[in-house]
């Protein structure tokens, strides 16, 4: 099992900073929000490895974030992606950085980072991103801390794809969180383009159904075991994928062989 969506922060912030996410979103973790809590729970939940999400929440952090995601390299079972600051002074030298140091990756979150998904400043990321060879990783759809109207959604998702086929894109929560029924009439197929399960299940209870379609539309090969940990439990992310019905093969894509060939393990 590869859960492609997961969070920890530094010991020495994590005390502060899950409350204060917790508040904010009305969301119960899972576990501290350490790297051993994470640890911890997918042990619990029969988890070997983890790709661990970090988000510049503005231009200063990118620093930080990028170094305790560098210092996450030895680390056996956990996979650090960045992140960058679309906009900031210092956005392409963190992604020489951390390209140069082997990250695979980096994460956005347009509501957090406040950007269109497909505003000038983001599209100028994703075309270094390609040329680095790194997997843009971004929030799409509702987050539970913010009002709408979203920066995501199906039409944008569309246009940054075709846009940029020579960078691969992962939509987190099955395309748009709490657009599911957008997500299966507009999102189209791209080659680029991975969609992980976070979050649409636990709390969300996404209509199975209408998953089993998005899968149907976009290939079980596109489709990426995600949990969003600590905030959903990667047990119910797995026991969401079951409960779809999908093929063993089509299973076995979903919880490791896709991630295995998208991150070269």
């Amino acid at each position: 099992m590869i859960d492609f969506h997961t969070h920890a922060f530094p010991d020495s912030l994590a005390g502060r900073a899950i409350p204060l996410l917790a508040k904010n979103s009305g969301l119960t973790p899972y576990h501290d929000g350490t790297v051993r809590g994470l640890v911890e729970r997918m042990d619990k939940s029969g988890v070997e490895r983890s790709v661990v999400l970090s988000i510049a929440t503005n231009a200063h952090q990118e620093p930080s974030v990028n170094r305790f995601a560098v210092s996450l390299l030895n680390h056996k079972r956990l996979i650090p992606f960045g992140s960058v600051f679309p906009g900031s002074d210092t956005w392409e030298q963190s992604l020489d950085f951390l390209a140069g140091n082997g990250i695979r990756g980096i994460k956005l979150h347009p509501e957090y980072q406040n950007f269109d998904l497909d505003s000038e400043r983001a599209l100028a990321v994703y075309e270094k991103c390609g040329k680095l060879g790194m997997l843009v990783s971004f929030h799409s759809g509702h987050d539970a801390a913010f009002t709408t109207p979203v920066h995501t959604g199906a039409r944008r998702i569309n246009r940054v794809c075709a846009l940029f086929p020579n960078t691969t894109f992962i939509a987190a929560h099955f395309g748009g969180y709490d657009l599911w029924e957008e997500t299966e009439r507009e999102l189209e197929y791209h080659e680029n383009l991975y969609l992980d399960t976070s979050m649409t299940r636990t709390l969300a209870k996404a209509d199975v159904h209408t998953l089993r379609r998005i899968v149907g539309k976009m290939g079980a090969s596109h489709i990426l075991l995600g949990s969003d940990s600590p905030w959903e439990d990667p047990k119910e992310s797995i026991a969401g994928i079951r409960v779809l019905g999908l093929s063993e093969s089509d299973n076995s894509l979903i919880f490791s062989e896709n991630a295995m060939r998208l991150l070269g393990l």
